[in-house]
């Protein structure tokens, strides 16, 4: 009873048809768990050498709430006194993750009021304005005190967050004023094979989110107003819809091995 069906499939024709239905259903599984590598590359249809994308980076306004590490520059050590805290300078003469903690702790924060509270200074408006400008505003605030001083300010709070298909998710502190997605996704260890190029950027303004979605096998990324980050900016890279199917976890060693199973048992019956 069980001879009978076994050798009408093993008749030639019907061998060569099931070779021929196996071979299409491992063709359509090879080709649904594979990510195509048009989708895998970075900034493609890179330009000629000789040409140029134009691009300018989006400066960061300071908002209250900010950190900043404020340091006047003096060769008069007693003016070096009056103007920065002992914190102040110790950081400035540290170095190390624990020197980066005290810079966090003992920076000047961004009152409600748009203001820093400096020695002697006193209440300096700094809410609005980029780095360079307030670093101007303290400048000519202190040239009442001293001549030729000079005043370095550095954002603290310059943080990101990497989430989604890359191999090391997380919060990042960034100690770079031109911070790049490409360097967030370097930072996260790179994307899985699985992750989207259509990269999403959440950004906080003070009129609430912004959302933007930036493809980052296009060259032409790098003239966006998001390819370069700002503090607080959120990058998620959304899976493929191949892994949202679930094709990343099917067991297609298990299967090709009970294809190639059953056609060694049809030949076998077959001769």
């Amino acid at each position: 009873m069980i001879l009978k069906p076994l050798k009408l499939i093993t008749g030639a024709a019907n061998v060569k048809s099931f070779h021929f239905f196996l071979f299409i259903i491992i063709l359509v599984l090879a080709a649904s768990s594979c990510t195509p590598h048009q989708k895998l590359v970075f900034l493609q249809h890179q330009a000629e050498v000789s040409d140029t994308l134009m691009f300018s980076k989006p400066d960061y306004f300071i908002k209250p709430g900010d950190i900043l590490h404020i340091r006047v520059l003096t060769l008069d050590e007693e003016s070096d006194r009056m103007f920065n805290s002992e914190d102040t300078r110790r950081m400035g003469a540290g170095s190390g993750s624990s020197n980066n903690i005290s810079v966090f702790l003992h920076g000047y924060t961004v009152e409600e009021n748009g203001t820093v509270k400096m020695p002697v200074l006193g209440d300096v408006k700094v809410a609005g304005q980029t780095i360079s400008q307030a670093t101007k505003e303290i400048e000519n605030q202190i040239e009442e005190y001293l001549i030729g001083a000079t005043v370095v300010i550095k954002l603290v709070n310059f943080s990101i967050t990497v989430l989604g298909e890359v191999r090391r998710p997380g919060n990042y502190y960034i100690y770079d004023n031109q911070f790049s997605i490409m360097d967030a996704i370097g930072l996260a260890g790179d994307m899985t094979d699985y992750g989207n190029r259509q990269v999403n950027i959440v950004r906080q303004t003070d009129q609430g989110a912004t959302f933007a979605t930036l493809d980052v096998t296009d060259s032409k990324a790098v003239a966006s107003e998001f390819y370069y980050l700002q503090p607080n900016d959120m990058v998620y890279v959304e899976p493929h819809k191949v892994k949202r199917l679930g094709f990343a976890q099917f067991p297609f060693a298990v299967v090709f091995s009970a294809i190639s199973t059953t056609l060694l048992l049809i030949n076998f019956f077959g001769n």
